[in-house]
């Protein structure tokens, strides 16, 4: 058996693996002859994708090849050509990989690989994919989106992750490695400008302090105007505006000493976000009259593509974040053991206002909703070569505290609306005009009439005499509804783990990992709504009212008037918390079968706790049918994973190509979703299935050309039909069985292609193009069959001029060129049955940008 060598510095860890399959094996039967790539030659191709060295596996000197992991590396040059500047950028060259935003940057963004994703706007939601910046954890996925300075790497690993290092995740981790300090003096300066009047501004310097001791300050700011326009104010809206500021400082005592000090703030202050009418529905007549009353327009008919919305002009559209943080990492040798201690506390607040109607009426917005996240962690690792055996173990600890307040509230307009909905849909021969609940519109009767004994009665019922006295149901003030509804949840969790490598044979290796994991949630909440329709509910008069509805088939009408979201029956404090523990770990076998081509086969088990649904929707109402608020209606299960995976690395050194891929099934149990019934938002806990293809590759057929490639075929579906209970005892579907999940095509294909050409001894020219393909997938479960996504391709590239001393460099750049319409997500619009809305991905974006290095 070999033992392994003395230095890690002279081994790649991985250089084993299995082949499994006849077919696999016949498809990677061509002769290859050379060793895998080494960091050294990393530095003399670094262009190449599966030659970047990564850190996937916390062994040093390992680069994608060496590694029996489903992970695609992006080195900094390629990261620059495309134009990653945040984490919504990745998913252009990273085939596996979906990130989706909804109404809020800060708080709606998600993302999903191999279509196992968290995808809600609401922040009791933990992300399934975990994100980690030089090794810090982000605890939720708008945490990670502000702005990135110089990078050195990205690396998305896919399926579950938590034997070596962090956080436990469910689906994978996208780990992005910033530029360091440098001891040898730099600096550079970067201007750029482009159309939706575009600026960036970057500069950054570097070097040495002392003789130990290395610095490094990066500073960015980048703005655009917004690209939806709104047709009743002047205001564009979907802008960008981020700043960012970070420092750092580098000690290095030795070879076996370090320490990394790394301090930032951010600022992000956006009108964002907004969809757009897709489809129309039956209120619709109500919200166009209602605008109109108004002078403004309640919808704009144009095609989605048009990129216009009509809003309430008094309602603020704002999305703004102001964040900060500090980390240490500590590295050190004690004899042959590799000690690695990472220390963080991260402080980030949101806070959005938001016209919750998406239309020209007031009916309802959010003012000063927001979201604090504080966040300490703290990670320890130790790793070392006994006999055959390369170990790990770990220790990682998280205390958070996430707060939470809402601000839902009706406007100026909500009991026109209420009224107009109601008229419509009481409207009949006899009576043209309908009826109304409120008594907000003149010359339309009251739906109730006043009896003799002061009891309502329907006025549309048989016997009841006519001329009584209209009976009007207390309407909503403007103001009215949530008055900071504010949610505590503490999260402590804690983790031992360990992965390890046994060397079995010279080509054969296998892979134990193991994670203990115990986490603790407590949640208090007081909340309080002005709801005066939902308080007069409970009244005896108005329980008779409730019960007519009813007979009449018109709960909704209740509903409309009293909306979950606002409902009063549900004000107090009170307070919840539960804990839980699970194993998780991974089993590896992997194969070399010659130095240049290896197999592995692996099973994981992923984990991700559970939690609360931050909203008071999500109570039961004794009103419609539950049995009353409590904390445990907001608590969702755990969700957790089992992933098996058959996947290869092959080295073509004779034309300089690489071919890895992998094929995988998970099976997720309590995959945790939240949806829109129209009137509320409820969790649910349901099981998927994903399963799939993935391959990547890269090429350099003459010098300075590198061409690279991805493709991922995946299959997620819930395996039954999600329902959820009306409270008359029928279910309402919510989604299909069999049915894609959201947001995830079938297909997805990723190509990139740089070529670097000298014109002179002093002049270079650079031409890159990068292109992703999506096939046809929906929007949401909500809105399938309306508001799908026709497949499409996204194409983005770069033209510049470099000095050959790479003194500076001038580029032109374009991000989806070809101007291609699709859609972020879709949403049935709250309270308007059968108006559905979209969010539209970014149209063409071009500019032009100028970097000086010193």
């Amino acid at each position: 058996m070999r033992q392994p060598p003395k230095t890690r510095s002279q081994i790649s860890i991985f250089k084993a693996s299995l082949c499994v399959g006849v077919g696999l094996s016949a498809l990677m039967a061509a002769p290859v002859s050379a060793a895998n790539a080494q960091e050294e030659e990393a530095e003399e191709a670094p262009r190449r994708l599966n030659a970047v060295v990564v850190e996937a596996t916390r062994r040093e000197g390992t680069t994608v090849q060496d590694v029996p992991v489903s992970v695609t590396a992006f080195d900094a040059a390629l990261l620059e050509d495309t134009g990653v500047a945040r984490l919504n950028d990745i998913e252009q060259i990273a085939p596996s990989i979906r990130v989706s935003q909804t109404e809020s940057a800060a708080s709606g963004t998600s993302i999903a690989i191999r279509g196992i994703g968290t995808g809600s706007n609401n922040p009791g939601f933990e992300p399934a994919v975990g994100v980690a910046i030089d090794g810090v954890y982000r605890t939720r996925t708008g945490i990670a989106l502000s702005e990135l300075p110089e990078l050195a790497g990205v690396e998305v690993l896919r399926g579950p992750q938590g034997t070596l290092f962090g956080r436990n995740t469910s689906a994978g981790v996208v780990s992005i490695n910033t530029a360091k300090p440098q001891f040898d003096p730099n600096a550079y300066i970067e201007v750029g400008a482009g159309n939706y009047s575009m600026y960036t501004v970057e500069a950054s310097t570097t070097g040495g302090i002392t003789e130990n001791l290395a610095g490094r300050f990066d500073i960015r700011k980048r703005a655009r105007d917004g690209y939806i326009d709104d047709v009743n104010s002047d205001r564009d809206l979907n802008n960008l505006d981020r700043f960012l500021m970070r420092g750092q400082l580098l000690w290095e005592n030795n070879d076996n000493a370090s320490f990394r000090l790394i301090g930032d703030y951010g600022q992000t202050n956006e009108d964002c976000c907004i969809g757009v009418n897709l489809v129309q529905g039956p209120t619709a007549a109500a919200v166009s009259l209602a605008s109109s009353f108004a002078g403004l327009q309640g919808f704009v008919n144009d095609d989605p593509d048009e990129l216009k919305v009509a809003l309430s002009p008094n309602r603020d559209i704002s999305d703004d974040v102001e964040e900060w943080g500090v980390s240490g990492e500590y590295k050190n040798r004690f004899g042959t053991m590799n000690f690695t201690s990472v220390t963080a506390y991260r402080d980030w607040q949101a806070t959005r206002g938001q016209d919750v109607d998406f239309s020209g009426i007031d009916r309802a917005y959010r003012d000063g909703t927001g979201i604090k996240d504080k966040v300490f962690t703290q990670e320890f690792r130790l790793q070392d070569t006994m006999g055959n055996v390369d170990w790990l173990v770990g220790a990682f600890f998280m205390n958070e505290e996430l707060q939470y307040t809402d601000t839902i509230q009706t406007g100026t307009q909500a009991n026109l609306y209420t009224d107009l909905v109601s008229a419509g849909a009481t409207a009949n021969p006899l009576a043209p005009s309908g009826f109304q609940l409120t008594g907000s519109v003149p010359g339309i009767p009251s739906l109730f009439v006043t009896l003799p004994n002061g009891a309502p009665a329907l006025r549309i019922a048989p016997g009841v005499p006519a001329g009584l006295a209209p009976f009007l149901i207390p309407g909503l003030g403007d103001g009215d509804g949530q008055n900071s509804d504010d949610y505590q949840v503490t999260t402590n969790a804690a983790a031992l783990f360990t992965h390890n490598e046994v060397f079995l044979t010279d080509k054969l290796t296998a892979t134990l990992g193991a994670r203990l994991n115990y986490e603790e949630k407590d949640l208090e909440y007081d909340i309080f709504s002005s709801a005066p329709t939902c308080d007069f509910f409970f009244t005896p008069n108005g329980q008779s009212v409730l019960a007519q509805l009813s007979a009449i088939g018109a709960t909704q009408l209740a509903l409309l008037a009293c909306n979950p979201a606002i409902n009063s029956e549900y004000n107090g404090t009170d307070s919840d918390s539960f804990d839980e523990t699970q194993v998780t770990g991974t089993a590896k076998l992997a194969y070399e079968f010659t130095p240049d081509f290896m197999s592995y086969i692996s099973y994981a088990r992923g984990f991700k706790s559970g939690g609360y649904n931050l909203d008071r929707s999500g109570f039961d109402s004794v009103l419609f049918g539950g049995d009353g608020a409590q904390p445990s209606d907001l608590q969702f299960d755990a969700e957790t994973v089992d992933s098996y995976e058959l996947g290869w690395k092959t080295t073509f050194n004779a034309i300089d190509a690489t071919l890895n891929g992998a094929l995988f099934y998970q099976q997720v149990s309590d995959f945790q979703e939240n949806f829109f019934t129209g009137t509320n938002f409820r969790v649910i806990n349901s099981d998927v299935e994903s399963y799939g293809l993935e391959l990547d590759s890269s090429i350099q057929p003459v010098a300075g050309l590198t061409l690279q490639a991805g493709y991922a075929y995946t299959k997620a579906e819930r395996e039954d039909d999600v329902l959820t209970p009306r409270g008359d005892g029928t279910f309402e579907l919510l989604a299909r069985g069999g049915e894609q999940l959201t947001l995830i095509p079938e297909h997805v294909v990723t190509a990139s292609g740089t070529y670097l050409y000298d014109f002179t001894p002093d002049l270079r020219g650079l031409f890159h193009l990068n292109a992703r393909y999506n096939s046809e997938h929906i929007a949401s479960a909500a809105t399938a069959g309306i508001a799908d996504n026709d497949a499409f391709a996204l194409i983005g590239g770069r033209i510049g001029l470099q000095a050959a001393d790479g003194s500076w460099e001038f580029s032109i750049f374009g991000e989806n060129i070809t101007d291609e319409y699709y859609n972020l997500s879709a949403f049935v619009v709250p309270e308007q049955t059968g108006t559905i809305a979209v969010y539209p991905g970014l149209p063409t974006m071009y500019g032009a940008e100028f970097k000086v290095n010193f």
